[in-house]
Formats: C-alpha cells, sequence, structure tokens
C-alpha cells in the first residue's frame, strides 16, 4: 500500500512539473526507499533514498526533461538526503545539488548533513555553474548579508536557518529567492494550517549572479504536499562561437615617400621614360583606344 500511495504521489508530481514546464525539478520528503533512475512521462527520474531494511524517514528526487539526457555527465547518490546531478551546458557545466536537510531540532543530524554536504561542494569544479536547492527546513530571516541574503527572507529565523546562512557565506552561495521582491503569496514555500513560512531555499554560486532572472513561489500547482512550487528562472549560458580570422588582400604597397629623395627621384624619372620608349605607341588616338 505504501509503494501505491507513493506511485500516485510521483505521477502527480510528474504531471505537475509538466504542466509548469520546468526543466529540472529537485523533490524533496518523498519517503521512497532505494536508489535508482527510470524514464517517467517525458522526464528522468533520479532518486536516492533509505535502504530497503530501514525506515524511510528522507528521500531526495531530481527530474529532468528526457530531452536532455544525453546531456547528463553524471549523478551521484550521496545519500537520502543529497542527490547531485552535472549537467553539460552549451558552455561548461551545471552542478546540480538536491537537498533536504533534518528538522529543526535535530542537533546532531544537521551537523552531519552540513559536513557531507561541504565535502560535496568541496569536490565540485569551480568552473561549473552551482546550484544548491531543495528544503532546509530553514528560517533566515530578512536582515540582509551583502552577496549572500537579501531582504526579502521572512521574518523569523531559526538555528538551521543560522546553519545555512553559515554554509552559504562559507562558499559565497546566495540565496536567491530572498534577493527578489514578490508579494508575500509568492514567497511562502510551506504552509500548515495556519503557520507560514519560507524554508526551501534555491542557493546559487557568483557564476550564476547575472543568469538568475527570477525566484518565486506559484501556488496554483497541486504538488500533493504541504509546499508549494518554488521556480526559479535561469537564463543558461549560450555557446560560445568561434570565429575563422579572414586573410586580408594583400595590396601593393608604394613608396611614395621615396621620390624626396633627389637621386631615387631621377632614376624614377629615367626608368618610366625607359618604358614609354619600348612600349608601343600609335599615332592614332583611335586605334590607341
Amino acid at each position: 500500500m505504501e509503494y501505491q500511495r507513493f506511485i500516485w504521489q510521483r505521477e502527480t508530481a510528474s504531471g505537475t512539473i509538466k504542466k509548469a514546464n520546468i526543466d529540472i525539478a529537485v523533490i524533496p520528503e518523498t519517503k521512497k526507499k532505494l536508489k535508482g533512475s527510470q524514464e517517467l512521462d517525458g522526464y528522468i527520474l533520479l532518486y536516492s533514498g533509505v535502504p530497503k531494511n530501514k525506515r524511510a524517514a528522507a528521500h531526495i528526487v531530481i527530474m529532468i526533461k528526457a530531452k536532455f539526457k544525453k546531456r547528463i555527465h553524471s549523478y551521484v547518490f550521496v545519500n537520502e538526503r543529497i542527490l547531485q546531478l552535472r549537467f553539460k551546458l552549451k558552455r561548461g557545466y551545471l552542478t546540480l545539488l538536491a537537498v533536504y536537510a533534518p528538522e529543526e531540532g535535530k542537533t546532531e543530524q544537521t551537523e552531519e548533513f552540513y559536513e557531507t554536504l561541504q565535502d560535496q561542494i568541496d569536490k565540485i569544479s569551480k568552473n561549473d555553474y552551482i546550484v544548491v536547492s531543495g528544503d532546509y527546513n530553514a528560517r533566515v530571516g530578512n536582515i540582509p548579508i551583502d552577496g549572500i541574503l537579501g531582504r526579502n527572507g521572512g521574518i523569523t529565523t531559526n538555528s538551521n536557518g543560522h546553519k545555512l546562512k553559515e554554509f552559504a557565506s562559507v562558499n559565497e552561495l546566495k540565496i536567491k529567492n530572498t534577493f527578489f521582491r514578490h508579494k508575500e503569496v509568492h514567497k511562502m514555500r510551506w504552509s500548515f494550517r495556519s503557520y507560514r513560512s519560507i524554508i526551501d531555499c534555491i542557493l546559487a554560486n557568483k557564476k550564476l549572479l547575472l543568469l538568475v532572472n527570477d525566484t518565486k513561489v506559484f501556488r496554483g500547482y497541486d504538488v500533493t504536499t504541504d509546499h508549494y512550487l518554488l521556480i526559479s528562472k535561469i537564463l543558461l549560458p549560450q555557446k560560445w562561437y568561434t570565429f575563422t580570422k579572414r586573410s586580408l588582400r594583400q595590396e601593393e604597397i608604394f613608396g611614395v615617400h621615396l621620390v624626396e629623395d633627389p637621386s631615387k627621384k631621377l632614376l624614377y624619372q629615367r626608368r618610366i621614360e625607359q618604358n614609354l620608349m619600348h612600349s608601343p605607341c600609335s599615332l592614332n588616338i583611335d586605334v590607341e583606344w
């Protein structure tokens, strides 16, 4: 019964993602066991969960459009909370880390989570475009941190929020959804009863600084969860174009300045006279033309 319930939720999620025309999606907290990949409704599904004999406390999924299958360079099932995808762009690579952090109050698990996440960050090529996205169970507040946190976060903060800000600062990652000004309804990602909060975030490195056009919540999609759909619009870099340097047409160069020398001027005049004497010349101008 549990397996069938996951199938229903997964198909609903894939339908929602397809309807929203999302190229790459991160879905945390699916509670699916085991690790693997499969094709589903026009998408490649990558999932990383706990072993079969362990309670499904966490699980993470990445969905990517099947048409981009050949662009998938590699993926790593780190654990049930972290899944990594490296994606070939027209120019360079994008590394996506999908994450699901422990709930607030689970200090030891949170420390272990960020240690593992930091290990993965350290292995990524510094030339890559980097996105770290998912459910951090973090409330980061709205007191800005230059280059890290904007003014458009939630009001409250918690321990997970402080941990996330520390992680973002160390790795120079911007918490993108705090930098775009939107109505409250388009910022609050999580809702439970009458309580709303921003606990899901999308982080990006400096290479994506000018390429992320917007990040906001869309509430009109059914994702079968108490979270709303958070979408970030990223304008990925286009292919480098190489231009072949055209060979310049060889032109005859005249050293006009040489005739300023009297001896060379005289030599030049004599050669012209000799050429004219040996050139056939007709007295009839009509014949000459």
